[in-house]
């Protein structure tokens, strides 16, 4: 019987530290006996696992306490190597992106400006100018310093002001003589003036790169191709290509075809196939056909207007006298009131309510670009008719005697006048 009052009560027990122990003796009903007490001691601690009978010790990686967490949590001091390196990777990776960059831009602006070439070759084939104008307008590109070329055909402004920079007026390189046939070659891209060329009538006048509108009658598609050559066996055509193979067509079979020789006037004739050259199907011959129909046959572009004008007729004797190129008028006599209701390069419409007669001649003053000055211009009615049920007469007036500079202003006032149309209503 233990003289503690039980089995194992004052037995000593024995507590395994990490570091040194601390011995005290404690009596217990006149006996005495070793407590171990641990300390708080340095090193790594211990927790224990019951295996069998005995307790077994296992060392934990780190103290786990506020202070060793924050320790092990604290990111590493760096060294000036590693500040070094880490500067290093970030000025790298700035200058591979600076340079993808530089490098993506110059892909784009080659595009653009391979892009801008394709569109003005092409404009130009539309546009069915001249060899000799194709090299004027590429001249005239090359003293301006233009850079996309396609530019041309799409803003009037910048074609004005070539021309009067470039010109002798301001000591250009350009001659009057270039000046004037650039001005030519403005008016055809975008007003429709065309020269006065006899109207195509059959298949044999095509010249080569000639764009046609190939319809097919079978299914309706509508293919376009540039003609090769009007040759004696037909007319050959480059096959157009559908996914990147090119098309195959029977002898026999028909298409209905269109072509603009002009801006202004487009033509139409229908056609069977002959026959297709090589394995490939590279050339496809049309029969010919002598009766092309013309569809169009404005020859100016025209837009509508309200212009309000006083119309003064002219006697042809004053006509005779004060000469064509500069009228001299005396507005302070009674005149016609009225409205320009369309105007084009070549006359305009007038409405008022006096009637006149064909042949008679009109003197108006246009508005120009230019608040301060007018444009004088000379009509020669060729049609009168009455303007429905009013009491209104519409008569239509060709230009007579216009000056290089009269005819300047008013495309000037065309293009104006459209581009007013093409604004949106506020």
């Amino acid at each position: 019987m233990d003289m503690c009052g039980g089995a194992g009560l004052c037995a000593p027990t024995t507590r395994i530290a990490a570091a040194s122990q601390r011995v005290d003796r404690i009596s217990c009903g006149g006996a005495t006996r070793r407590r171990v007490a641990p300390t708080i001691a340095k090193g790594p601690r211990y927790r224990f696992q019951n295996v069998g009978t005995g307790m077994i010790p296992i060392p934990l990686a780190i103290d786990p306490n506020y202070i060793t967490i924050l320790e092990y949590l604290r990111p590493p001091r760096p060294s000036a190597a590693t500040l070094w390196w880490v500067l290093a990777t970030i000025l790298g990776a700035g200058l591979v992106f600076a340079l993808f960059e530089i490098v993506s831009r110059y892909i784009r602006r080659s595009r653009q400006m391979k892009k801008s070439r394709d569109d003005f070759n092409q404009l130009t084939l539309v546009c069915q100018l001249a060899p000799e104008e194709v090299t004027l307008l590429r001249r005239l590109i090359l003293v301006c310093g233009i850079r996309r070329p396609d530019r041309l055909f799409t803003s009037f402004e910048l074609f004005n002001r070539c021309l009067e920079e470039q010109g002798p007026a301001a000591s250009g390189p350009l001659s009057e003589s270039d000046i004037a046939r650039l001005r030519i070659i403005r008016n055809k891209v975008f007003f429709g003036e065309r020269s006065r060329v006899p109207p195509i009538r059959s298949t044999h006048a095509l010249r080569p790169n000639q764009w046609l509108h190939l319809r097919r009658m079978a299914n309706g598609k509508v293919f376009m191709a540039p003609v090769i050559e009007a040759g004696d066996s037909g007319l050959l055509v480059a096959t157009p290509r559908i996914k990147g193979q090119y098309m195959e067509v029977k002898p026999g079979e028909r298409f209905e075809i269109y072509f603009w020789r002009d801006r202004d006037a487009s033509y139409h004739f229908a056609s069977e196939v002959i026959g297709q050259s090589g394995m490939h199907y590279l050339i496809t011959i049309f029969k010919h056909v002598d009766d092309v129909e013309r569809i169009q046959r404005r020859q100016y572009h025209r837009v509508e207007t309200s212009i309000p004008v006083v119309a003064f007729p002219l006697p042809r004797e004053e006509l005779d006298r004060i000469g064509r190129n500069e009228p001299i008028i005396d507005t302070e006599r009674p005149g016609l009131r009225g409205y320009v209701v369309d105007i084009s390069g070549a006359g305009f419409a007038f409405v008022a309510r006096a009637e006149l007669k064909p042949n008679d001649l009109i003197y108006i003053d246009l508005p120009s670009e230019d608040e301060d000055s007018r444009i004088p211009v000379i009509g020669k009615i060729l049609s009168v008719s009455r303007r429905g049920r009013t009491d209104e007469f519409i008569m239509h007036a060709e230009f007579a005697g216009l000056t290089t500079d009269a005819h300047e202003k008013i495309f000037r006032l065309i293009y104006s006048q459209a581009r007013q149309e093409a604004l949106p209503a506020v």
